[in-house]
């Protein structure tokens, strides 16, 4: 061991609210430092994306068809906590009467691509003709919008194809006129009510974006509820049609729960703090995206301790118990964490150090000060005990209480 050296958290720089990055597995969610302070005053303040209060979608009072009414609330919205006035007849169409589900055989189907939506579609044999609102080329099948109302699409094993498009096919079946649609009730980046509708279809699916799936939402936008039609007839709104459930249909500001990783290691070396969720984030949001997580934060400033000595690591300590049956004993195995310390000397009970009994901080312990790695770092609260010399010199006895134990840093 050569020159070892202890800093502690002597100051913290506030850092402002930002988005914080998902990591990839849509739980962990990272800021761009490695260190958050957890002192008193200075603790973290996390904003996932979510409703806060209110904001509950009921049918409309005034019993009018194809409306809802949205209750005032507040919700996280992009960093702030933002109010929303309440909203009443806000528009949640049906599917549209001239949109026809049309379904392939498997053989000499040839995949539509992004470049066909908006061509038109034309029958081999009956002529008729419609414009290509939406594919999904894993289960065969269109959903075009028809170009007059005679264009049935009725004859079962007519060719398809797409005027200076891609997609081809032969149906299996007679166009079937769409019934089913999904809409996101939504709370936009400008705080407003919106709502973004998902493609019609004859049956729901369960998959975002999907011919009968609920929609992706922008991703500065909050899902507070989904309206569910089985019919394109117009008509009030029942409450069976509307759905609200947390974390499916309905974004939540404190669910689900998280924890902060003040501080994070992978393989011995040092990553970004942040927060992890206890489950991971659906993925409603444009590009199959979770919702955004954003955070504010103060990082911690380190000063050595001058004279310091004999540094022990908060550390996890095992114990055994066991219980007596008959003919034996079955053992169990409990953890703690021991308290950390160190020793000190200073000249004065102005000392900075002193100054910081009762707070939880970060220290740093080197056993090489002209080196930046390896090192330890733990975040405890800080407790102080003085011996006074006859020579005027104060001894320090310093220990930190930790949640968990001091992380050794390889590189």
């Amino acid at each position: 061991m050569s020159d070892p050296i202890v800093n502690y958290e002597a100051g913290q720089t506030a850092v402002a609210m930002a988005a914080l990055s998902d990591s990839g597995d849509h739980q962990i969610f990272n800021s761009a430092d490695e260190l958050w302070s957890n002192r008193s005053g200075y603790q973290a303040d996390v904003k996932p994306n979510g409703v806060l209060t209110g904001l509950v979608v009921s049918a409309a009072a005034s019993g009018s068809n194809d409306v809802v009414d949205v209750s005032a609330g507040t919700l996280n919205l992009n960093g702030v906590v933002t109010s929303v006035s309440a909203g009443t007849d806000e528009s949640v169409a049906r599917a549209d009467s001239t949109y026809l589900l049309l379904s392939f055989a498997s053989g000499g189907y040839t995949d539509c691509v992004a470049g066909d939506i908006g061509k038109t579609v034309t029958g081999g044999v009956t002529g008729d003709t419609g414009e290509l609102i939406a594919y999904n080329n894993t289960t065969r099948q269109w959903v075009v919008d028809q170009a007059d109302a005679e264009d049935l699409f009725d004859d079962d094993d007519e060719a398809i194809t797409i005027a200076t498009g891609t997609g081809a096919g032969t149906l299996n079946a007679v166009g079937a006129e769409c019934s089913h649609k999904i809409l996101s009730v939504t709370i936009n980046s400008g705080g407003s009510i919106a709502v973004v509708a998902g493609t019609e279809g004859t049956a729901f699916s369960t998959t975002r974006g999907e011919i009968g799936g609920p929609p992706f939402i922008p991703t500065t936008s909050v899902e507070i509820a989904q309206v569910r039609y089985t019919s394109n007839t117009s008509a009030a709104v029942d409450a069976d049609e509307i759905f609200q459930v947390p974390n499916t249909h309905r974004e939540m500001a404190l669910f689900p729960t998280w924890v902060e990783n003040r501080v994070r290691t992978e393989s011995g070396v040092m990553a970004y703090a942040g927060v992890e969720f206890n489950s991971a984030l659906p993925l409603i949001h444009t590009g199959s995206v979770p919702k955004a997580v954003h955070a504010s934060y103060y990082t911690p400033s380190f000063a050595q301790v001058a004279k310091a000595s004999d540094f022990v690591r908060p550390a996890e300590s095992k114990s055994v118990s066991s219980s007596e049956y008959y003919g034996g004993a079955r053992g169990s195995t409990s953890t703690s964490i021991n308290q950390g310390s160190f020793k000190a000397f200073v000249d004065t009970l102005n000392d900075g150090l002193l100054q910081m009994e009762g707070e939880d901080l970060w220290f740093k312990f080197l056993n090489d000060r002209l080196l930046t790695t390896p090192y330890i770092i733990s975040q405890g609260v800080l407790g102080i005990s003085e011996a006074f010399d006859t020579d005027g010199g104060i001894e320090v006895s310093a220990t930190i209480s930790a949640e968990t134990a001091g992380v050794r840093v390889l590189g």
